[in-house]
């Protein structure tokens, strides 16, 4: 439950994206994560300091992107998001008596301080791995709109999914910086949640032998 929880904020951008497009889209992932946090607080009398990070730097970077028109700020979104919490999860194993994840998840498992490193090491480098491929995508599809924006005469505050791609003097580089602004998107989601679905398999096969063992 708790998982379709956070995911449910990308899931409704990538739908109200592919209907409304990337503008509406962040309205939508505003009001989303904002119902998202409140309902953790309801659930567990608190905020959960993973939504407010989320929630503050979606306000920043999202309300950025709605002010200027620049879809830059909300794709590098993900990347700062991603790398913040890497290094809260490496730092956290010099800084007070537990490392984050004890933190998290002590109550429900009891492992060695050994243990609890090698999983923040883990997440901290697969949430890093997601940021670098992140930002892979960011700059292949803002490449592609500085690209068709330079070349051509047209507003560069256009919505990219309103390009009628045939009727413009570029429509080779208007179709790429559609498909690589989507190709983005559709990472957002099946990319984010599917790589940090490959870290909790691989957490529970390796935490799986000390669980035995205790």
């Amino acid at each position: 439950m708790k998982f379709l929880l956070d995911f449910f904020p990308i899931v409704l951008f990538f739908v109200i994206y592919k209907t409304m497009g990337l503008y509406m889209a962040i309205y939508a992932m505003i009001g989303a994560t904002f119902l998202q946090m409140m309902i953790a607080r309801y659930r567990t009398d608190k905020f959960e300091n993973i939504h407010l990070i989320t929630f503050g730097l979606l306000v920043i970077l999202g309300g950025a992107t709605l002010a200027l028109r620049n879809p830059a700020f909300l794709m590098w979104k993900v990347s700062v998001l991603y790398v913040v919490f890497a290094f809260a999860l490496v730092l956290s194993m010099w800084i007070g008596k537990k490392t984050l994840l004890q933190r998290m998840l002590g109550k429900e498992l009891e492992l060695s301080e050994n243990v609890w490193h090698q999983l923040s090491w883990l997440w901290g480098l697969g949430f890093t791995g997601i940021s670098i491929v992140n930002a892979y995508y960011v700059n292949l599809a803002l490449g592609a709109r500085e690209k068709l924006f330079t070349a051509t005469e047209l507003d560069s505050k256009i919505e990219l999914t309103e390009l009628d791609c045939a009727n413009t003097t570029m429509e080779q580089l208007c179709i790429i910086a559609q498909q690589t602004e989507e190709s983005w998107v559709n990472f957002k989601l099946f990319g984010t949640i599917g790589l940090t679905f490959i870290l909790i398999v691989i957490t529970i096969i390796f935490i799986n032998k000390y669980i035995k063992k205790g």
